[in-house]
């Protein structure tokens, strides 16, 4: 059986958030970036993720960062 990117989202959502990280931080050499690119992203990734490890930044579930989206968007069609 070959997972949606739907199932595999919702998936990875449920875990925890180390496990989130470790997700991403094993994903992005996968990817195929422009060198120029590569080295800047991966930076910025490992800034990010060292963030949030440390606790100086903390996360929201992404639950809740559509629900905003949503209603940010619904609020400026509305206006």
């Amino acid at each position: 059986m070959i997972a949606t990117f739907d199932t595999v989202l919702a998936e990875a959502l449920a875990l925890s958030q180390d496990s989130r990280l470790q997700l991403v931080e094993s994903l992005i050499p996968t990817l195929q970036i422009t060198p120029e690119l590569e080295a800047e992203q991966v930076h910025e990734v490992q800034r990010r993720i060292n963030e949030v490890r440390s606790g100086r930044v903390s996360t929201i579930p992404g639950e809740q960062v559509f629900r905003e989206i949503q209603q940010s968007l619904a609020e400026r069609r509305s206006a």
